[in-house]
């Protein structure tokens, strides 16, 4: 499932958690952004991605200079695709903040499922759990 960013996705989330690692507008950056979410909106069975939960941003590589700008309030977000809904940590994502802030997944980002499944993740561990039979004592 490919995920987006939605109204729902509390991007303000990762305008802070980018202010908090003095992320300025110009700059890309090559960061991990730990326990972000994915969810499946029930209307429409599509995946958003959320930061509603995401710990602090790690700057790895600083790949092109800012002009020290404040930060766009809009956020992209391109190839993050999860077999299953669920909390993971994005290491090395590549993100870039000019006019919007571009988060992308690419060939050198590694999605790591960090095994803090959200309530999505309760009918997958019922049904691998469940019970042998059902009766009255």
């Amino acid at each position: 499932m490919e995920a987006r960013i939605t109204a729902q996705s509390q991007s303000f989330k990762l305008r802070e958690r980018l202010e908090e690692a003095k992320v300025s507008h110009g700059q890309e950056i090559r960061a991990d952004l730990p326990n972000v979410r994915v969810a499946v909106l029930a209307a429409t069975g599509e995946a958003q991605l959320m930061f509603c939960n995401m710990g602090s941003i790690r700057v790895r590589e600083l790949v092109q200079p800012g002009d020290q700008g404040p930060l766009a309030s809009e956020v992209t977000l391109q190839g993050l695709a999860v077999p299953f809904p669920g909390s993971y940590d994005l290491v090395n994502a590549r993100i870039s903040v000019n006019g919007s802030i571009h988060v992308a997944v690419d060939l050198a980002t590694e999605v790591v499922p960090n095994g803090r499944r959200g309530l999505e993740g309760i009918a997958e561990v019922y049904f691998h759990n469940w019970p042998r039979g059902v009766g009255v004592t």
